[in-house]
């Protein structure tokens, strides 16, 4: 019997806002520095991830102002469909 695996492509990840497209090309393109003994300058890590949660601030609320956006429009959406159907 042969061993065939089909793998799956992954689909490519649904961008919402400018931020979360930043913390994406930010996840393809980030280096860290490394330490002659030992793996990665501690440091630096720490640094790296300072900036990550920043970007991922930015993008909450980023998403959060589109949603306060789309619920407003709803509610107007609504409250017109209301006023119109006496």
């Amino acid at each position: 019997m042969a061993n065939n695996k089909t793998r799956k492509a992954k689909a490519p990840p649904v961008i919402l806002n400018h931020e979360q497209a930043k913390i994406l090309e930010w996840l393809q393109t980030v280096k860290f520095r490394h330490k002659l003994i030992g793996g990665v300058d501690e440091a630096d890590l720490w640094k790296k991830i300072a900036e990550l949660n920043e970007m991922y601030q930015k993008a909450l609320s980023a998403e959060r102002a589109r949603y306060d956006a789309l619920l407003k429009k709803s509610k107007e959406v609504r409250k017109a469909g209301d006023d119109g159907g006496d």
